[in-house]
């Protein structure tokens, strides 16, 4: 299934509501009716007692709490219980979406651009595309751009953030961006002062100890600086390749748990969502009862992809579910992404 004939958005793309509110996508299977999607983006009108900046007639919700608030303070009708057991999520209604945004398209729109009528972010944007296009032999019908630049709500320094579709070129990619790592002297992993500038603005000074997260993000393929501007490039499989149907996967909290676990399989940590399969688990609860130990760690959020190799033994902080689909053998994971006191490093 390639990316431009998708008949629905899938983690990459963005939204827009009847509200005149831009919401990010999550995820790659939907309910019937509507499409998992968070708030990031909303008209400038509605921050007015705000300290935010506005770009363009908006301002930009950050923190995921801050985004909960706005929407129950402000358009309820986005905040939605999941009926199979998911939480409280944000959504928006089929019927009332005004226009999607297309990664891919808005990509391929850049690239056909002639240089001098692009300004410098999507230059950078354009010379980092051309670049794995060269080292990675990919298609570029699986490449796109996502975040403020396919909204046109850029700043000069803004990140510029990519999206590749499919196991096959997301592989080639991950694989091929050590190259580009080694041959560009503006294209650069994060120094250690830059990850712990990264590690302030994510919040996670409460979460892990700057030196597991140095140890963590230091060595990480997807992430760094072009010119001096933050770049990140998400891996997503393409929804034929991750089956879990959304209406079909009932998922039941068991609570929030700590873990030790070694990572049996990292086939699939570098993707969003991200998963790792484990063995030698120990939850590290004091409770008299404990469940089963999780067979695998599971998130939507990019920062946890690629954190540790198989054979690695791993600290994690998390929701511990159930997860029971169609036709499939249940099983457990420990899901990370909406808790501040969630954690993901390596101990080993």
């Amino acid at each position: 299934m390639k990316p431009e004939t998708l008949s629905y958005p899938i983690e990459g793309f963005f939204i827009k509501s009847v509200d005149d509110m831009i919401f990010d996508v999550k995820g790659l299977s939907h309910p019937q009716d509507r499409i998992i999607s968070f708030v990031r983006y909303v008209p400038a009108k509605l921050c007015e007692n705000t300290q935010k900046s506005v770009t363009k007639g908006y301002c930009k919700l950050y923190d995921l709490l801050e985004r909960y608030a706005f929407l129950h303070q402000n358009f309820p009708q986005y905040i939605y219980e999941d009926p199979m057991g998911r939480g409280l999520l944000q959504a928006v209604a089929i019927k009332d979406i005004t226009e999607i945004y297309n990664p891919v398209q808005k990509l391929q729109q850049i690239t056909r651009t002639e240089r001098e009528e692009l300004d410098s972010l999507e230059k950078l944007a354009q010379e980092l595309t051309n670049k794995i296009m060269e080292h990675c032999d990919i298609d570029s019908k699986y490449l796109g751009i996502t975040g403020s630049i396919m909204i046109d709500l850029h700043s000069e320094k803004s990140d510029v953030d990519l999206v590749v579709y499919g196991k096959r070129d997301s592989t080639k990619v991950y694989q091929g961006m050590s190259r580009i790592f080694e041959n560009y002297e503006n294209i650069s992993r994060y120094t250690e002062k830059e990850l712990k500038t990264l590690w302030k603005d994510r919040g996670q000074e409460e979460q892990i100890d700057f030196e597991s997260f140095l140890e963590s993000e230091k060595k990480k393929q997807l992430q760094g600086t072009i010119s001096n501007i933050d770049f990140y490039i998400r891996l997503v499989l393409l929804p034929a390749e991750n089956y879990e149907p959304y209406d079909q996967t009932k998922i039941t909290s068991l609570g929030e748990f700590e873990i030790e676990a070694t990572v049996e399989s990292d086939d699939y940590s570098i993707f969003t969502p991200c998963i790792y399969h484990l063995k030698d688990v120990i939850i590290k609860n004091e409770k008299i009862e404990e469940p089963t130990p999780p067979d695998r760690i599971f998130s939507v959020r990019g920062r946890y992809c690629d954190i540790a190799k198989t054979g690695e033994r791993i600290s994690a902080k998390g929701k511990l579910e159930r997860v029971k689909i169609a036709n499939q053998k249940e099983y457990l994971q420990l899901t990370l992404g909406s808790s501040k006191n969630e954690f993901m490093k390596k101990i080993s």
